[in-house]
Order: C-alpha cells, then sequence, then structure tokens
C-alpha cells in the first residue's frame, strides 16, 4: 500500500518531490528560501497562458518558448518562502477543548446524524444570492453526491462553474441541511 502511494507521488505531474523545480531550498545572499508550496493552479495556469500568449504577441510563433520560460521562471519566486530556523520560534499549541466545546460538538453530530434532510426543505434562500454557494443556512450544508446524476457530480467538481451545480445540487436535494428551528440547547445534553 505504502509502495503505491509513493510511485503515486513520482507520477508526470510531480517529477518527484520538488515538482518542476530542480531545488528544494536556495541560499541567496540576503537569506535561506526553500520551496514550500506549489503555486495554486487557478494562479499557474493562467500565468503560462498570458505568457505564451506574451510571446506569441512579441515575436510571433517561436515567442511560445521564450513566453512559457518567463512565466517558469515567474512562478518561482512564489513558490519559495524564507526558511525558518529550527527552535527559534515556538508554535503554539492549540488549546484542548473544554467539556462544553466538546459536548456541543457533540449535540451537532448528533442533531446532523438524526435530523438532517434534503436541501432546500423550508429554507428561502435571500433574493439575489446563489444558494449554497454565497448563501447558507445556519447550520451549514454537507453534500450529498449519491442524491445527484453522474453528470451533476463532475460539474461539482468543475473549476469556475461549479457555483451553478451548487445551486442545482440545493434545488434538487443535493445537499443535506439542518430544517429551520430553534437550536437545541446544548447545556442540558
Amino acid at each position: 500500500m505504502r509502495t503505491r502511494y509513493r510511485h503515486y507521488g513520482r507520477t508526470w505531474y510531480r517529477r518527484g518531490p520538488l515538482g518542476f523545480y530542480p531545488r528544494g531550498a536556495m541560499t541567496l545572499p540576503w537569506g535561506r528560501y526553500e520551496r514550500s508550496a506549489y503555486l495554486f493552479w487557478r494562479i499557474r495556469i493562467p500565468l503560462w497562458l498570458a505568457g505564451a500568449a506574451a510571446g506569441w504577441a512579441l515575436a510571433g510563433p517561436g515567442g511560445i518558448v521564450a513566453g512559457l520560460a518567463a512565466a517558469y521562471v515567474l512562478e518561482g519566486p512564489f513558490s519559495f518562502r524564507r526558511a525558518g530556523i529550527p527552535g527559534s520560534a515556538a508554535r503554539p499549541q492549540p488549546a484542548s477543548p473544554t467539556d462544553a466545546e466538546v459536548a456541543a460538538a457533540h449535540a451537532v453530530a448528533r442533531r446532523w446524524d438524526t435530523e438532517a434532510v434534503p436541501s432546500p426543505d423550508g429554507w428561502q434562500p435571500p433574493a439575489g444570492v446563489l444558494p449554497a454557494w454565497a448563501w447558507l443556512p445556519p447550520g451549514g450544508i454537507a453534500p450529498r453526491l449519491d442524491r445527484v446524476p453522474r453528470w451533476v457530480r463532475v460539474w461539482y467538481r468543475t473549476p469556475l462553474v461549479d457555483r451553478y451545480a451548487y445551486v442545482w445540487m440545493w434545488n434538487h436535494g443535493g445537499w443535506d441541511v439542518l430544517p429551520p428551528g430553534p437550536e437545541p440547547d446544548v447545556s442540558q445534553t
């Protein structure tokens, strides 16, 4: 099982643990920098497309390579961060939850297990907003992809147009919601 995950991590997409950049850390005159994250794809893809388009516009079809190289170089500064010195700053430890917070979390989980119903179930979103995208009921929502057709599942995971899939799922019962009503008092549980 572990070898399968290790093999998956070394596919063409990642090119090993460092991605397309050959170095995981570099030392510059003003400090040491390490590769911390890949540039988010919603920024990286337009950056590469804009670089290729700018190269084409400036130098014709041969300029595409230069534009892609410029995009590659511009991606680098956004992927590296200043390396911290180990032990120099203690990381804050998250506080352990109190008994009241644990009881409240259990009450909410119990309510989701017993009272959740398909959307919209009595909830009326405000006019002019996209339900499940720009507006949520106070208790939140949980996706139920087993209730929607396969094409909606693909649409739900498609960037930029997924907001309309959320609305479609809201109108057709693709979300679980807690019914409207008074919130239960968790101090009595």
